[in-house]
C-alpha cells in the first residue's frame, strides 16, 4: 500500500485551488473581459461598416439620382439657352430689317428732298428759260394781224369795265395830269392811236395824252399804265401768268415754300 501522506497531499490540493482562483481571479477573469471587449469591439465594427455600406449604398443612390437631374437640368437649360437664341436671333433680324426700312426710307426721302431742293433752287431760272423760249417761238409766229387784233380787244375791254371800277379809275386819276403810259411790241398806227386816246378818255372822263413806248418783249397787244393801274393783254403778260401758274403748281406738288 502507498504510503501518502495526507496532509501534504490536503495542502498541496489547497494551494492549487488557492492557485486556480487566483488565476481565474486576476488573470484568466480579466483575459475573458478583455476578449469579450474585444469581440463587441469587432462586431461593433463589422455593423458600423455594415451600416456606413448601408449608408454609402444610399449615397451612391442619392448621388446618381442628382447626376440624373442634374443631366436633365443641364439639357434643359440647353435647350432653353437655344430656344432663347433663336428668339433673340430671329429678333436681331427683325430689328435689322426694320432698321435697314428706315434708313432706306429716310435715304429715299433725303434724295428726294435733294431733288426738290435743287429743282426748287433753280426753278425760276428753268421757267425763264422755258418762257422766253415760248416767247421767241410764238414772236415768230405772231403776225401783225394778231398783235392789232389783242389792241382792238384791249379798246373793247374797257367799255367792258364795271361801273365800280370805271369809277375807281376816275378816282385815282383825279387830280392827276391825265397821261397814260402804253407799251406796245411795234409802233401804233394813227388809227390805234386815236381809239386809244379815246377810250382812255372815256374811261376817266378827261382828255388823256397817250405816252408810247416800244418794247419788242411784248410780242404783241399792248400795255397801259394809269397811275398805279396796269391794265395788260400782251403775250408776254400771258406767257407770265402761265409761268406762275406753272410755278404755283410745282410749288404745291413738292411741299416747297415760295
Amino acid at each position: 500500500m502507498l504510503n501518502l501522506d495526507w496532509a501534504t497531499l490536503l495542502f498541496q490540493i489547497v494551494n492549487f485551488l488557492v492557485l486556480l482562483w487566483l488565476l481565474n481571479r486576476f488573470l484568466f477573469r480579466p483575459l475573458r473581459e478583455k476578449l469579450g471587449e474585444r469581440r463587441q469591439t469587432i462586431s461593433d465594427t463589422l455593423q458600423n461598416a455594415r451600416d456606413q455600406e448601408v449608408e454609402a449604398a444610399q449615397l451612391r443612390q442619392v448621388w446618381e439620382e442628382r447626376q440624373r437631374m442634374a443631366e436633365l437640368q443641364a439639357e434643359e437649360i440647353l435647350q432653353n439657352a437655344q430656344r432663347e437664341a433663336e428668339e433673340r436671333r430671329a429678333q436681331l433680324l427683325q430689328e435689322a430689317r426694320i432698321q435697314l426700312d428706315r434708313l432706306t426710307e429716310e435715304m429715299r426721302s433725303d434724295l428726294e428732298r435733294q431733288r426738290n431742293e435743287l429743282i426748287v433752287r433753280h426753278y425760276d431760272d428753268i421757267l425763264d428759260a422755258i418762257i422766253n423760249l415760248s416767247g421767241n417761238v410764238v414772236q415768230s409766229v405772231t403776225t401783225r394781224r394778231t398783235h392789232d387784233d389783242l389792241v382792238t380787244n384791249f379798246a373793247a375791254s374797257i367799255y367792258q369795265l364795271p361801273q365800280t371800277e370805271v369809277e375807281e379809275y376816275r378816282r385815282i386819276m383825279a387830280g392827276r395830269v391825265p397821261t397814260a403810259f402804253v407799251t406796245t411790241p411795234v409802233a401804233l398806227t394813227a388809227e390805234q392811236t386815236k381809239t386809244l386816246t379815246d377810250t382812255l378818255s372815256s374811261l376817266i372822263d378827261r382828255r388823256v395824252e397817250l405816252q408810247v413806248r416800244i418794247d419788242p418783249d411784248l410780242v404783241a397787244g399792248i400795255q397801259v399804265r394809269l397811275a398805279d393801274r396796269l391794265i395788260d393783254n400782251s403775250v408776254r403778260h400771258q406767257l407770265n401768268r402761265i409761268r406762275d401758274r406753272v410755278r404755283q403748281d410745282l410749288i404745291t406738288r413738292m411741299g416747297a415754300t415760295s
